[in-house]
């Protein structure tokens, strides 16, 4: 029973970061933009985005 319970919390887990880190992660670095450097282009926020989907759908299997 325990084993089964690491596996579901482990596939969950897995499925959460897949779904929600790239999202959770680009808006943590356009409120740091935004703080470090006001006023700085909206552009790198999507470059970001892109990038943390490839990284993260590379690297999570």
């Amino acid at each position: 029973m325990l084993k089964f319970i690491k596996w579901a919390f482990g596939s969950l887990g897995r499925s959460m970061i897949w779904m929600y880190g790239p999202t959770i992660l680009t808006i943590i670095f356009a409120m740091l933009q935004a703080w470090l450097f006001p006023g700085s282009p909206v552009w790198p926020i999507g470059v970001f985005f892109l990038f943390a989907l490839f990284i993260i759908t590379r690297y999570s299997k």
